[in-house]
């Protein structure tokens, strides 16, 4: 925590950089709207990532784009925020999208992205101001919002920020739009009401915090330490520490009202003097308080009275493990038992005026006395990597064991908690979980140049439905790659939107821009696109046997859909009569040289083309389509060499 002098000085400058910046809140770049936006009081899907879809609009950032490229406004294409609408999305219009806002939308937070409230977006940009030495300072991040239909953007900023891998978060509480961020270097966490501008340390001081998994919940959750009396300024804390939680419509009016003065004084300085009192900020609500009962109470202990009932003498610490569609997942050390940490859970939900912060704490035995349910006797596999859901009354967990098998724990009341245990998938090693979205569990491997896709469905009701294969539900219980697609791992993870998967290609010729493909209903239907796509790739390998050129040229086709490019002068000379004739033959669905194709689906659609698997989305630049197109002619197509 920085001494109070220090903070003063800060204070004062972020008073005045909040006021300049907030004035240019008022203030607005103006454009033309953008055709066919209809204001409306529906919530956005998939709020908070890198596609937001609002009504008939799908909202997306164009592409991953580095924070320190160009960031002139009106000139930046990939990495800038576009929309298309649900009707070209549909009919594969890919193309037909509009450039909302001209600049980078492009944080190092990849878990947090675009928020879309009302008629507003609200994002996080790199600064694009010089410095006195003329110099941008893209490291520099500016919060700020824009009208959905582009015809309004701030000039200025709600706060402007140092890091650009800053962890946020645009949230809605009663009605208001806050802007919550972790200022790690001084452990506090702020909230801005971007109503007012006003910028409210709810904490300092943290040890650890955790957003929810839903980023568009209001509640942060923190352990907080308990400095022991007599020991400021320099102060050393309790064994044992404390959970909270804070809102981001808190105020310092919501701080409990401490009295420091006895116990927490710094001797050398009078009263009255700047640090005389111990400085503690903290506007959030007390949710379990780790004293025992060898300890005597503290101004801190919000809910200790005389004769409060203690399951612990030496306390408890908390760690938490992940907070995620509002149950809050923690480890809890009791620390005069054992040094093994139980993983409990609770519903933020259950926090209310009649919650006790100690009489909540779990027993002895690590059993549901209190107010929390016991999830796992240790965190070996309880961790934060682990995915958590519920069904009616069942509390579920996934995670991936020390022998690459992705694993289904359904909580019990055994010793171990562990009421029956699925194993979902063998020979996982390096398996990434990413989230669970209908029946399925998306997961990740490593791939060529990023992450490969996988997905299974996790809601069999035995372990026969993952060993008794072949039968019906095969393809749905057993993991099931996505074709060869290679995503962008230093990005967003690829989101499921209304029906459609969306992600950043890392392939070759992709870019990383953002690609789109219709998102199977089920894997029967997935593996049936694998089975296509690899009979393409299988029929390059094929024709590369005899016709290496030949083959090439067929990858050409694939990745473009130009069937004519031989045709072109200074690569028809290149080729001979067969070569022709089987390119031909792959572009057309027939035969040729002993080779029989048949890329038509049941709708006699041909499939021979990667836009009949996934698409690009939006716009790619100039500059982007000379090079992937140079690169696609260098590697596949035989060229004359020009005169000199």
């Amino acid at each position: 925590m920085l001494k109070n002098g220090k903070k003063f000085m800060l204070l004062l400058m972020a008073l005045s950089l909040s006021a300049g910046a907030f004035a240019g809140c008022n203030t607005t770049v103006k454009r033309d709207p953008l055709p066919g936006y209809e204001s409306t009081d529906s919530a956005a899907q998939s709020n908070g990532g890198f596609v937001v879809k609002k009504d008939n609009w799908y909202y997306f950032i164009n592409g991953a784009e580095d924070y320190t490229a160009d960031n002139t406004y009106g000139n930046v294409v990939k990495g800038a925020l576009m929309r298309i609408s649900a009707d070209n999305l549909a009919k594969g219009a890919y193309t037909e999208a509009d450039v909302v806002l001209p600049e980078l939308v492009v944080a190092q937070d990849y878990t947090s992205g675009i928020f879309v409230y009302g008629d507003y977006v609200y994002y996080a940009s790199p600064n694009r101001n010089k410095n006195i030495e003329g110099q941008v300072e893209t490291s520099y991040l500016d919060f700020r919002r824009a009208k959905l239909d582009g015809s309004e953007v701030m000039k200025g900023y709600y706060v402007q920020l140092s890091d650009n891998t800053t962890a946020y978060r645009y949230v809605e509480a009663e009605g208001t739009v806050y802007l919550l961020y972790v200022d790690s270097s001084n452990t506090e966490i702020h909230s801005v009401n971007t109503a007012t501008g006003t910028d409210t340390v709810l904490v300092s001081g943290y040890s650890a915090y955790s957003f929810d998994t839903d980023v568009t919940s209001p509640y942060v959750y923190y352990t907080m330490p308990v400095a022991k009396k007599l020991t400021y300024p320099n102060t050393s804390n309790e064994a044992y520490n404390q959970l909270y939680r804070v809102s981001a419509s808190a105020t310092e009016a919501d701080a409990a009202k401490l009295d420091l003065s006895d116990g927490y004084v710094d001797k050398d300085k009078k009263e009255g003097d700047e640090g005389y009192v111990m400085e503690y900020v903290n506007c959030g609500q007390l949710v379990l308080d780790g004293i025992g009962t060898a300890f005597d109470p503290t101004p801190f202990n919000l809910d200790y009275k005389e004769g409060v009932a203690m399951t612990s003498e030496q306390g408890y610490t908390y760690s938490l493990v992940k907070v995620t569609d509002g149950r809050v997942y923690l480890s809890v050390t009791n620390l005069g038992e054992s040094s093994a940490a139980f993983v409990y859970a609770f519903d933020s939900a259950d926090i209310g005026e009649n919650w006790n912060s100690i009489t909540a704490n779990p027993n002895l035995a690590g059993t549901a006395d209190g107010a929390l349910q016991p999830i796992a006797a240790s965190t070996t596999n309880a961790t934060s990597s682990a995915l958590y859901y519920t069904e009616g009354d069942d509390q579920y967990y996934i995670y991936l064991d020390t022998n690459s098998v992705i694993q289904r724990v359904k909580v019990g009341t055994g010793k171990d908690f562990v009421a029956e245990k699925v194993a979902l998938a063998n020979q996982q090693s390096g398996a990434t979980l990413l989230y669970l979205d209908g029946d399925y569990l998306y997961f990740s491997n490593s791939g060529t140049n990023g992450k490969a896709l996988y997905r299974i469905n996790y809601k069999g009701a035995s372990q026969e439905d993952y060993q008794n294969f072949p039968n019906e539900l095969a393809e749905d219980y057993a993991p099931t790659k996505y074709l060869a697609l290679d995503y962008n791992s230093s990005w967003y993870a690829p989101e499921t939107v209304d029906g459609y998967l969306f992600f950043s290609n890392a392939e070759t010729y992709a870019d990383n821009y953002v690609y789109v493909l219709a998102n199977p209903e089920d894997n029967d239907a997935l593996k049936t696109l694998n089975d296509r796509y690899q009979e393409v790739q299988d029929a390059f390998t094929d024709i590369s046997g005899k016709f290496s050129d030949a083959s090439n040229a067929a990858k050409y086709y694939f990745y473009t859909g130009d069937g004519e490019i031989l045709d072109q002068e200074e690569h028809k000379s290149e080729y001979n009569a067969e070569d022709f004739e089987v390119f031909d033959a792959f572009v057309n669905s027939t035969s040729s040289h002993g080779f029989t194709f048949d890329f038509k689906d049941d709708a006699d659609k041909a499939y021979n083309v990667q836009s009949y698997f996934y698409n690009v989305l939006g716009k790619v630049t100039d500059d982007d389509k000379e090079t992937i197109a140079d690169s696609l002619a260098t590697d596949l197509l035989l060229t004359a060499e020009e005169e000199s």
